[in-house]
């Protein structure tokens, strides 16, 4: 059933609008919905959602915070990007833009199919532009290409002016007219998520050609086969053939609980330009030959007996097949875009520079195979540790030339854990429900800290004298880490931002203070003024 809405601008709100892609977050009190479908409109709709609403007002353009920073109990409004879905080039500004409400997919296809380009961005087919490019943007082309804001050119955003209590649309870029403008453009490289205004548009002068021919395959292990030496040896190896590996391959090592039965390795590799079918193809047969024997001497392989699951990829090679699969670049996005189902899920993330310590192997090895007090083997088969290749062409960008500071990392890792049952929106915390959420919970949180006990828990570079760990990826938000509410928002930002949060002459604080100095966009882990 749908809500009347009395305010001009907005429609009436329908059960969805509540509801995040993680079925964790809710929106109960939402009382407007405003979709722009252009600038102008936007302008006014934030205009006015702002000046009803205040900070109750928020963005979305995908839906898959992985935090409530949109959905939750003081959401009285929210500004829906989706009419704001255009890709392509603009002749007039000779630059491509891709706006906030576009999702993946159709920012890869539009991009390939109009003019041959694509970005470095995610696989999770459905995640919106607006909130992936701005918290750095990356993927399965990101060794060979770097972060998405790393080719941005310019932004169009709309900020609130505290002054004139009124919304103003701006242009920003390194060669804005102001200084003001240029740290603004410098922040939304990394650090837009909900902090500094409404992005609409991004711009590129340029794009990567997409390459022309892909190729995937996966390795697969039993865990029967698998034993703590072998763990230890299989993730020491793994940090090797990633530093070793050439850029057009991105690699994710999925280290999935013991009762998914198996874990595995998914592989993407893309042809360099000018190299023929014939000559990629018989390279990436070679390095899949190469791979076999490196991880095959320290666990046997075995046919996969399922999809691996966790973000990004779900979708993968044929279950069973133990070949390459060689594809065109579009049937390779087709084949490892995928978002997973709309369940309840938690999420943590760190960056290592260095292979894992031997104490860190020890404790992933230890909670891959403990199963909660109060809950089946069965209900934790999606839940794993997904170890994703980095480097290459994102470590070739300087700590401080964006708000990504993590430029020096060969690995980064996102620690998942899923769930579902039959609990209808909004009620998947009360009971009974709530004894299997707060079981998965308690497994991820005391999972992540053991894993950094050596640094008090996260990890944090500070307390890192070796240099191994880099902090966490702002893109995947988690409220454990630090929130405001909790007094201890800053030991989350530090571990995101590292020294651009607030320790360099351009940092995040400072640009938050002068384009948002009444902290109208306010979610848990926002940027403070002080």
């Amino acid at each position: 059933m749908s809500t009347t809405s009395a305010n001009p601008g907005s429609r009436p709100v329908v059960l969805s609008d509540r509801q995040g892609f993680d079925r964790r977050w809710f929106a109960p009190n939402l009382e407007a919905v405003y979709v722009p479908r252009n600038d102008a409109e936007a302008v006014a709709q934030i205009d006015e959602a702002i000046g009803r609403y205040g900070r109750d007002v928020k963005i979305t353009s995908g839906r898959h915070c992985y935090e409530d920073f949109v959905y939750n109990d003081t959401t009285r409004a929210v500004i829906d990007l989706s009419g704001m879905n255009g890709v392509g080039w603009d002749g007039g500004q000779a630059a491509y833009f891709v706006e906030a409400g576009c999702e993946n997919w159709t920012v890869y296809r539009t991009l390939l199919n109009g003019w041959n380009k694509t970005v470095p961005a995610g696989s999770c087919y459905s995640v919106g532009a607006g909130g992936h490019i701005t918290g750095g943007g990356y993927g399965l082309l990101s060794r060979l290409h770097g972060l998405v804001v790393d080719h941005l050119s310019a932004v169009d955003v709309v900020t609130w002016n505290a002054s004139s209590n009124s919304a103003e649309l701006h242009r920003v870029s390194a060669s804005s007219p102001s200084q003001d403008e240029q740290d603004l453009f410098w922040a939304l490289r990394g650090a837009g998520c909900g902090n500094f205004g409404v992005i609409l548009r991004y711009w590129f002068d340029e794009l990567p050609e997409a390459p022309e021919f892909a190729s995937i395959y996966t390795l697969s292990w039993d865990w029967a086969s698998v034993d703590q030496g072998s763990f230890a040896d299989l993730l020491a190896s793994y940090a090797e053939f990633v530093s070793i590996m050439p850029e057009t391959d991105f690699s994710l090592l999925k280290l999935t609980h013991v009762s998914a039965g198996q874990l595995g390795m998914v592989l993407q590799a893309v042809s360099p330009p000018g190299v023929t079918v014939s000559d990629h193809r018989a390279e990436v047969e070679h390095r899949h030959t190469q791979a076999r024997k490196r991880f095959g001497a320290i666990v046997p392989h075995a046919p996969s007996r399922h999809a691996l699951g966790g973000h990004p990829g779900w979708t993968t090679t044929a279950v069973g097949s133990e070949n390459v699969q060689h594809t065109t670049y579009l049937e390779a996005l087709q084949t490892m875009n995928g978002s997973g189902h709309n369940q309840f899920g938690k999420y943590k993330s760190a960056y290592l520079n260095r292979a894992f310590p031997a104490d860190q192997v020890a404790a992933i090895y230890k909670w891959l195979n403990i199963t909660p007090v109060g809950l089946a083997a069965a209900d934790m088969n999606q839940s794993l540790l997904q170890v994703d290749s980095y480097g290459g062409a994102v470590n070739r960008i300087a700590p401080d030339a964006t708000a990504v500071p993590q430029r020096s990392a060969i690995m980064k890792l996102q620690y998942q854990t899923y769930w579902l049952n039959a609990a209808r929106p909004g009620e998947g915390s009360r009971p009974p429900y709530d004894v299997q959420a707060d079981a998965h919970l308690r497994w991820i949180t005391d999972f992540y800290r053991e894993v950094y006990a050596g640094y008090g828990g996260t990890p944090d570079p500070a307390r890192d004298p070796s240099g191994t760990v880099a902090g966490a990826y702002f893109n995947y938000p988690d409220t454990a880490l630090g929130t405001h509410a909790g007094g201890d928002v800053d030991r989350a930002l530090r571990l995101y931002f590292l020294r651009n949060y607030r320790d360099n002459p351009r940092n995040l604080v400072a640009v938050k203070r002068r384009w948002d100095p009444a902290d109208v966009f306010h979610h848990a882990q926002s940027i403070p003024l002080r």
